[in-house]
């Protein structure tokens, strides 16, 4: 029997990849990366508003029971959020998409180290020779065994990666009091604010239409991957749920052979293989 934990961070993950998926197709159509980011996250809070006034309407007369403490860290973590696509964003125009795809997978390490020393989860030994085996199968799937070089933007997605793990860190901090469909939507409607923002700022035209339905899908998924990532760090750690999204590239490599003629080296399979078994000890870890 698949434990509620797995289940979520499973479906968290599986829409993580599709959220990527999609939103390479979209890059690829020759839609301009910082739009691309912008829409897509205005589609995702769009998602979860549609979502919880139509369809949750029971989480309505909750929203009043938040406190203005819990409403700063939901905005802190909006803007965490917004801040960790920005500098990724950036950071993809000054790297390669190799150097890009592997160090993103960095978040592991950067939320272990927060929730150690702000949530006072644990950080032992078998914990550590398991994060080293994840990014061991995460290098050879990512870049195929490839040599990384250095460039400037891996700074900016190293950045960006700590923003994304300080997201969901501010997220567990109140996901005990206030409902995760609540704190996703909350999280995605302050990130989507400032999206506005920035797109009348920088006069990015984010009503155009060139590859809209692929940043729909991107958005869309993207929304059920915050419901689902706060569903999983509701009962679970975050540690543990970051470890399970190791299994994104697997899943990418497996879309980007069926649908974009993408090619899957034998280096890359040892890899993949490391990962599902690190994925498997996972489960036998105390979070």
């Amino acid at each position: 029997m698949v434990s509620p934990k797995m289940l979520y961070s499973l479906l968290a993950t599986f829409s993580l990849s599709l959220a990527i998926f999609f939103k390479k197709i979209g890059l690829l159509m020759g839609v301009p990366t910082f739009r691309l980011f912008l829409q897509f996250m205005i589609i995702a809070a769009f998602t979860l508003n549609v979502n919880l006034f139509i369809f949750k309407r029971k989480y309505i007369i909750d929203i009043k029971k938040i406190k203005p403490s819990e409403w700063k860290m939901i905005f802190l973590a909006g803007s965490f959020l917004f801040a960790a696509h920005l500098v990724s964003t950036f950071g993809l125009g000054f790297t390669t998409s190799i150097n890009y795809s592997f160090i993103n997978r960095s978040t592991l390490i950067f939320s272990t180290i927060l929730s150690f020393l702000f949530l006072g989860e644990k950080m032992d030994r078998d914990m550590t020779v398991l994060i080293i085996a994840f990014f061991v199968g995460v290098y050879l799937v990512s870049t195929a065994g490839q040599l990384i070089i250095p460039r400037f933007g891996d700074l900016l997605i190293l950045v960006g990666s700590l923003f994304f793990a300080s997201f969901s860190i501010t997220q567990k901090l109140i996901n005990k009091k206030v409902s995760p469909e609540l704190i996703s939507w909350g999280v995605l409607s302050s990130s989507a604010g400032y999206s506005i923002l920035a797109s009348l700022l920088l006069k990015i035209n984010i009503l155009s239409l060139d590859g809209f339905l692929f940043i729909l899908l991107a958005g869309f998924f993207e929304a059920i991957v915050i419901v689902f990532m706060n569903k999983t760090i509701q009962i679970t750690s975050v540690t543990y749920y970051y470890m399970m999204t190791m299994l994104t590239p697997i899943i990418n490599g497996f879309l980007g052979i069926i649908f974009l003629n993408e090619s899957f080296q034998a280096v890359q399979i040892i890899g993949g293989i490391i990962l599902i078994i690190s994925v498997i000890l996972a489960q036998r870890l105390k979070f």
